[in-house]
């Protein structure tokens, strides 16, 4: 199973890519959009370790992975991620600008009709931010990085997906059915560029 980068832990589930093949995608991570071959691919960074490499040149595409949690015993939701490059002038906050650098999805049961909360790091709405997407309200968007003054810099996430569920829906949440990642300028028909390592899934 460590061929697949996607360690068993009685704690959790981690993914760190370290045995994913260079220049290849994850093993059991599917694609939603554009080819991803032409957007996502692992890379080595300077330390040695492998990580997720995101490139979108007016792209849309998404790389996810199902789980089957309950996010009552695993509930809180951790990565690294690194932006390189905004896409110019995107906001989330409408659909003609609505271009992330870097986004991570924590996607809640029903399949057929899931809620989903997604976090970015923007180019221009201030960290901190939350509200619904403009055109859906089952998917809650919550802004944990904006702007362009970490650049380049490996960023940290420790999110509580009970609190930020409950937040953004009233209610506690249902089991944890997939996550992904997204980085995408189609909206903006520009570039973006961001990196994902450690996406954790854990009890504490």
């Amino acid at each position: 199973m460590l061929r697949y980068a996607l360690l068993f832990w009685i704690s959790g589930l981690h993914w760190n890519f370290n045995d994913t093949p260079v220049g290849g995608l994850p093993t059991l991570w599917q694609t939603r959009g554009d080819s991803a071959a032409s957007v996502y691919q692992i890379k080595i960074d300077v330390d040695g370790s492998r990580y997720l490499a995101a490139r979108s040149h007016g792209s849309d595409t998404q790389l996810g992975v199902q789980v089957s949690t309950s996010p009552q015993e695993l509930p809180i939701l951790s990565w690294r991620w690194r932006v390189l490059e905004l896409p110019q002038n995107a906001d989330e906050r409408s659909l003609k600008t609505m271009d992330s650098a870097a986004a991570v999805y924590a996607v809640f049961s029903p399949r057929l009709v899931p809620r989903i909360i997604k976090y970015v790091w923007s180019t221009s709405v201030p960290a901190g931010t939350s509200f619904k997407h403009p055109k859906s309200g089952r998917m809650a968007i919550f802004v944990v990085s904006s702007g362009s003054q970490s650049l380049g810099q490996w960023q940290t996430v420790r999110r509580n997906l009970l609190e930020d569920y409950k937040q953004a829906f009233g209610s506690a949440p249902s089991s944890l059915v997939a996550l992904g990642v997204k980085t995408d300028s189609d909206s903006t028909n520009s570039f973006a560029q961001a990196d994902y390592d450690d996406i954790q899934i854990t009890h504490d």
